[in-house]
């Protein structure tokens, strides 16, 4: 510094001191530009040596500039701002590269003083500052942080300049040293896209978006400034700086962009997990979740933004835009549409999975699925420990919610999806419980709530509860309070409902010590309740109890406590049989269950204590004296003034025949026992049941004063007294049954005594069943299966026997016999049994009340362990019907075939019992295991606790095959035999149709699987239609279960390599080969049979009719071979149409779906297309031909189905369902509406001709003739008003209501199918209109198209005339095509478009 600079700053100094600012700016006005520039420089520089951060004379500089603005001199103070403002900006942006630049303190004063000096500035000054700033961007591509407040105020200062000159200097960009004239918003735009064009520094560059969000934009300028800081994520170098870019983002679309701004951050974080999804990024991302909350809190516009992202992205969200949504649905105010959408979300996943599926024409032409909801949730509740803490809440509220609403089906998609979604779900649910501590107990609350009220969906939360316990019994532990809070309600609940929880929360209750005094305490106050209904369920709840105490002792871990615990329980129950017989005959009931299972019998101090229990009870009813009429005293247990019950005696001796039953064999005694004073209790115990069952084998119904021929109704005292005698009568010799059966078997009685038994068990029932009639004398008890008490396990045992496994009979190494041992045991049994064998009644009448329980498996009372169902359907075809399909080497023994009296022969049970085990299996998700116990049985697979690992998939599939082959041929031996078995041979179709169908399963969804399965469905299919073809009897169920078959079948028919190949990455578009050509013929070759079906349908009833002329239309089916009139009757042809119809709807309601996806696939392949590449969109485009040419195959079928010659209610079905092809008709329409790049092809105009022309045609023939005159009857109807009041209430006769039902079904019929018409011709006619391509003359008009005009009686003017003057047979009509059709808004139809169930 020079000694006159060194005096100046003395002067300056002085002045300051004396705080003379005006003087001071008069002496620095009187020094140069470049002597006011040195002094701030030199100050500046001073300052950084000394580390002060005070800039003195910098500060008096602007103070001093600032004065002489104040007292008048605006030039001289703008120069000496300009200046130093000027030359501080230098210094900042020289320094701004620096290393050790103090960024909070160096430049603090400074930025706050040319914030204060900024409006006194001249526009000059502005634009040199502003673009000072940006040439420093351009140059390092960072904005130094003293900027970040500035550069908001500068950019705003610069834009509200007016006109200014500006030269080649000032911005670079100008030839030969000329000038231009721009405005200060021309020159803030300049330097915003500039700007925005530049290379930013990522540590700078959320400073530099904050400065550049604080600027007042323009919409094209937020527009611009959102994409520079979209490109910008990607060049972010460290995850710890995305949360920073990405909220100023957020802030920048308070003022726009919203839509654009949330897609971007959504698609940045996509592509960002697919290189690095770690944990770092999940932290990173659960950051950027909670600025997305905040910002949404204060910005409501952005969640709506976020929504409507939702609904156009539908099944493209990823794991961070789902868990953004989730972040969503905490806000209140879009917790409802969120969660909808979610919920939608996830059901509609598993619908469409199965759908595609099941779509195998369409499945090489589909996009592959975006979305794996399964992967989707998972994925969101691990990541939820890793900074996504705050969607866990959410996300346990959406998978409750959804649960609720598929249980109750309040969404219209398939069971089979609401099922799989809530497996999904409920998975979900408990890895949150398991993985995060703080949703445990609002889990707890809602499994709860939803017991408590009896929802629809409570018995899944209850097993929920039970997966959970399981799990982890601790972590449940600390809620067991909530548990006895809602036992506590225990009178409001199901008596199902209690035992389930209480099963379900048995782990704690043997656990918990604390828990099962107040459980029990519970239980004890409602056992004694006023209540019925809550003794109920008091007593399902102690059974409940004593079931998990007593399992504990069949895992060898039984000790003193355990024991404790079940005597108190025990001792309930025992005064729980002191109370009404209601409760009592609820006790016994769940007493025989328990004393059922092999754990309960082998606990001695469960068989000593209800020993105890029951010896005394029998001893008060059994009547040791011969003389007596009955071993037990009938007349006791019957209230003599109410003829009612009293004693439920049937339940009690069931109770103490299989408690009997255990205590006397022999491993039991020792076991049992301590003294031989307890084990010749047992034995005197036995030899009372072996009396009791003598007497009453020799009883005849006169000694309990019954009457064959008397009253057995309610309507009398002596009906009700004959009823109830007779019913326990019944339940005595049942329960006598049941003991002889399980000691018949181990030899310890003779097997006579039992057939004796079954005989007097026969009388008495059909006596009941036969006299026990309705007001309408129609049978009350439809069955005397209804009356048996035999139990499940009872019953297989016996059928083992009597229906043995010949194989294993003959075999000593069978999978099923061990050793020598059980071999020779087993062919022991099977001996004594031959006179059970032999009597066919017997057999039959066990068989059905195993079939019974199976049967009823799906109620929560009588569910049948899936053990016992795979040794029912074991049983069933080793026994009947393996000897069925062998009948060439040896014929079906008589005693399988023969009926009895209004009964069914063992070959039909056994085929019911085979069904129904395979619809019982597939509704617990285990059918796959059925073939394999059935073709390759093993003691594991019979096991009390089930097959220890399910068999592999290609083992289900070859044991399926062979299953299916098998009863394939059991129904030809039994259609072959004279006479023809037909009922046997419906029962085995039904059967066949529930293997086919698991088949059929495997094929759409494991192709890996499919190559076995295909061949045995492709020759199933043509095994049915060949048996429909040929000479079979015309029996309606025979024939329906043979087409039904035919249409499980149906896509099996095409070529197989279609079910191996792939969807089309629509991702890689580049790399996409041709998907598999269609054949001609493939569509043809799989519908054929179907085709043929109707057609053959059509000639019978034509001919059944004596229509020898038949239409002109119809002609082209005359050369069809002749139907057989045996097979097609009046009887079987409408069940023939109502099973194509139903197909049919299957199949149009498939097509809906793929034309969704159409849809879907033509956005997305737009926009996954690059901008510059104008082709086609050659996926879509052959999605919809092969559309076209799914929906044109169809027409040939459609054109039978319009035959005039099917009855009035057939026709109704002919016109629905045409109805039903003119509405998917004009959804594919309205799709290439939607989808502009979709071309009008081919086959496209091919389908619009056959449907818009000839079906039309066909149409309006047969709506003529059937319908032609019913509205003139109805007007006639309307027109005949009652002169009075009064007579117009009168009643109405029997053929007056006929007549005014049809003529409304016809009106809503016909009324339909013209709506569906004409909404089909309006989008042809917008579509034509749209694509200039002529399609208006397919759309011809019929001269019979207004159905309101009686066609007969204006035949002949309209044949002759029409308002030109010209024939309408000369001159059809065409639907005039307005130009401005195209331009119509689409949205007004979305309301006309009529709703169809999904598929």
């Amino acid at each position: 510094m020079t000694n006159s600079d060194s005096g100046l700053v003395t002067q300056l100094a002085n002045l300051g001191k004396a705080r003379d600012y005006y003087n001071a700016g008069k002496l620095l006005a009187t020094q140069t530009d470049e002597a006011i520039c040195k002094l701030v420089e030199d100050d500046l520089s001073a300052t950084a040596a000394a580390n002060t951060g005070s800039n003195t004379l910098t500060m008096l500089i602007f103070k001093s500039g600032s004065t002489l603005f104040e007292r008048g001199n605006g030039a001289l103070g703008d120069r000496i701002l300009g200046i130093a403002c000027g030359t501080c900006v230098c210094q900042i942006c020289e320094e701004s590269g620096s290393a050790d630049e103090p960024e909070g303190q160096r430049w603090a004063g400074i930025s706050d003083k040319l914030l204060e000096v900024l409006p006194l500035l001249q526009p000059r000054s502005v634009i040199d500052i502003a673009f000072r700033i940006l040439a420093e961007l351009k140059t390092s591509g960072s904005l130094p942080s003293a900027f970040g407040n500035y550069l908001p105020m500068l950019l705003d200062t610069l834009g509200v300049i007016g006109n200014v000159e500006i030269t080649a200097e000032d911005l670079g960009g100008l030839e030969h040293g000329g000038s231009v004239t721009r405005t200060g918003a021309e020159l803030k735009a300049y330097w915003i896209d500039s700007a925005c064009s530049y290379k930013w520094h990522g540590q700078a560059a959320a400073r530099i978006s904050a400065g550049l969000r604080e600027t007042a934009l323009s919409t094209s300028q937020i527009e611009i400034v959102g994409r520079r800081i979209l490109r910008q994520l990607n060049a972010v170098s460290e995850l710890n700086e995305l949360p920073a870019m990405v909220y100023q983002l957020l802030l920048l679309s308070r003022h726009g962009s919203k839509q654009e701004i949330v897609s971007g951050i959504f698609s940045f974080f996509e592509n960002l997990e697919q290189t690095n999804g770690t944990q770092a990024l999940w932290d990173i991302e659960g950051t950027v979740m909670l600025h997305i909350g905040y910002s949404i809190k204060q910005d409501f516009e952005l969640g709506q933004a976020l929504e409507t992202y939702a609904r156009e992205q539908g099944d493209d969200l990823t794991a961070f835009s789902f868990a953004c949504l989730l972040s969503l649905a905490r806000i209140h105010r879009f917790s409802d549409a969120v969660m909808d959408i979610l919920r939608k979300l996830l059901v509609s996943s598993e619908h469409d999975a199965d759908v595609r599926a099941a779509a195998v024409w369409a499945r090489p032409y589909l996009a592959k699925a975006s979305l794996d909801v399964r992967q989707l949730l998972k994925s969101v509740a691990e990541r939820a420990s890793f900074g996504w803490e705050q969607v866990t809440q959410a996300l346990v509220q959406l998978c409750l919610n959804t649960i609720d609403y598929t249980v109750a089906r309040r969404i219209s998609y398939s069971a089979a999806a609401c099922a799989q979604t809530q497996i999904l779900c409920t998975d979900t649910l408990q890895t949150a419980y398991a993985m995060h501590s703080f949703v445990r107990a609002e889990i707890i609350d809602q499994i709860m709530n939803r017991v408590v009220f009896q929802t629809d969906a409570h018995m899944h939360f209850i097993g929920l509860l039970q997966r959970l316990v399981a799990d982890d019994i601790d972590a449940v532990r600390a809620h067991t309070s909530r548990i006895v809070d809602v036992l506590e309600s225990m009178a409001v609940m199901a008596p199902a409902t209690v035992s389930r929880l209480l099963q379900a929360a048995a782990p704690l209750f043997l656990d918990d010590p604390q828990f099962r005094a107040s459980l029990i305490l519970v239980l004890r106050k409602a056992l004694f309740a006023r209540g019925t209904d809550e003794r109920r369920a008091a007593l399902d709840g102690l059974f409940a109890l004593i079931t998990s105490t007593v399992q504990v002792s069949a895992a060898g871990t039984f000790d003193s406590q355990h024991l404790a615990v079940l005597l108190e329980v025990l001792g309930l129950l025992r005064r729980s049989l002191t109370q009404q017989p209601e409760i009592r005959t609820v006790a016994y009931q769940r007493l025989a269950v328990l004393l059922d299972q092999p754990f309960a019998l082998a606990c001695p101090p469960l068989l000593n204590a209800l020993y105890g229990v029951l010896a005394p009870e029998f001893a008060k009813f059994y009547q040791h004296d011969h003389s007596a009429d009955s071993p037990i005293n009938i007349q006791q247990c019957i209230n003599p003034a109410t003829s009612r019950v009293t004693m439920p005696i049937a339940g009690f001796l069931l109770c103490y025949a299989k408690l009997v039953t255990a205590l006397t064999d022999s491993t039991s005694i020792v076991s049992a026992s301590d003294s031989s004073s307890s084990g010749n209790a047992y034995k005197s115990a036995a030899d009372s049941w072996e009396d009791l069952c003598t007497r009453f084998a020799r009883a005849q119904i006169e000694d309990y004063e019954l009457d064959p021929e008397g009253e057995y109704s309610l309507d009398s005292p002596v009906g009700v007294r004959n009823n109830s005698t007779a019913r326990l009568v019944i339940g005595c010799v049942d329960a006598a049954i049941e003991y002889a059966l399980g000691r018949g078997m181990d030899g310890a009685m003779n097997p006579a005594q039992s057939i004796e038994l079954f005989s007097m068990f026969s009388r008495f029932s059909e006596i009941l069943c036969a006299r026990f009639v309705d007001d309408k004398r129609r049978r009350v008890i439809g069955s005397v299966c209804e009356l048996s008490q035999i139990s499940m396990r009872t019953a297989l045992r016996v059928l083992a026997v009597v229906l043995p496994d010949r194989q294993r009979l003959n075999s000593p190494g069978h999978p099923l016999n061990c050793n020598t041992d059980s071999h020779n045991t087993f062919v022991a049994q099977t001996g004594r049994a031959e006179l059970w064998a032999a009597n066919t009644q017997f057999v039959r009448h066990v068989f059905e009340v195993a079939l019974t329980h199976v049967s009823a498996s799906r109620t929560e009372a009588l569910d049948v362990e899936t053990h016992l169902v795979l040794l029912l359907a074991y049983i069933a075809y080793s026994g009947v019907l393996v000897r069925c399909a062998n009948a060439e080497q040896d014929p079906i023994p008589a005693n399988l075939i023969a009926r009895g009296m209004r009964s069914r022969s063992l070959v039909m049970v056994a085929a019911e019992a085979l069904a129904a085990c395979a619809s019982v299996l597939t509704a617990r998700n285990a059918v796959g295991i059925l073939p394999v116990a059935v073709m390759r049985p093993s003691p594991a697979m019979f096991a009390s606790n089930g097959p220890t690992s399910p068999p592999s998939l290609s083992d289900s599939v070859e044991c399926m095959v062979a299953l299916v082959a098998k009863v394939r041929n059991a129904v030809e031996q039994l259609l072959s035999l004279k006479p023809v078995l037909l009922r046997e041979a419906t029962s085995l179709l039904g059967a066949l149709h529930s293997l086919a169908t698991y088949l059929a399963h495997v094929c759409f969804h494991n192709p890996s699987q499919h190559t076995a399965a295909y061949a045995s469905l492709n020759e199933l299919a043509r095994w049915a239609y060949a048996m429909i073809d040929g000479e079979i009897p015309g029996d309606p169920p025979l024939l329906k279960g043979l087409v039904a078959l035919t249409i499980c079948c149906q896509p099996f028919l095409q070529s197989q390599p279609m079910f191996a190949s792939s969807s089309i990455d629509l991702s890689n578009l580049g790399a996409n080969e041709e998907p598999l050509a269609v054949h001609q013929d493939m569509d043809e070759h799989e519908l054929g049979p179907m085709n043929r079906l109707v057609a053959t349908t059509c000639i019978a009833s034509r001919l059944l009719t004596n229509d020898a002329a038949g239409s002109d239309d119809e002609d082209n089916m005359n050369d069809e071979d002749e139907p057989n009139l045996n097979l097609y009757t009046l009887r079987t042809i409408p069940a023939l149409v109502t099973l194509a119809v139903t197909w049919l709807k299957g199949e149009l309601q498939q097509m809906d779906w793929v034309i969704g996806q159409l849809r879907k696939c033509a956005s997305a392949e737009l926009r996954l297309r690059p901008d510059h590449d104008d082709e086609e969109l050659h996926v879509s485009i052959r999605l919809e031909r092969r559309l076209c040419m799914r929906l044109y195959a169809l027409t040939p079928i459609l054109m039978h189905m319009l035959s005039t010659q099917f009855a009035g209610t057939l026709s109704d079905q002919s016109i629905r369902i045409f109805t039903d092809l003119h509405r998917t008709f004009a959804l594919l329409t309205r799709t290439k509406l939607q989808a502009s790049e979709l071309p009008i092809t081919e086959s496209y105009i091919e389908c619009l001709s056959q449907i818009c022309t000839t079906l039309n045609q066909r149409a309006f023939s047969l709506v003529t003739e059937k319908y032609g005159r019913f509205m003139a009857d109805a007007n006639e109807s309307k027109s005949e008003k009652p002169a009075k009041k009064k007579q117009s209430q009168l009643p109405r006769s029997s053929g007056g209501v006929a007549k005014t039902k049809m003529l409304s079904r016809n009106s809503v019929l016909v009324s339909s199918l013209i709506y569906q018409m004409e909404l089909s011709e309006k989008y042809v006619a917008k579509l034509a209109a749209k694509t200039k391509t002529p399609l208006a003359h397919y759309l011809k008009r019929s001269s019979m198209h207004d159905f309101r005009i009686n066609v007969a009686d204006l035949a002949e003017p309209l044949a002759t005339t029409s308002h030109d003057g010209y024939s309408y047979d000369e001159q059809p009509e065409e639907i005039p095509v307005p130009e401005s059709a195209a331009e119509d808004s689409l949205d007004e139809d979305n309301q006309e478009q009529s709703k169809r169930p999904r598929y």
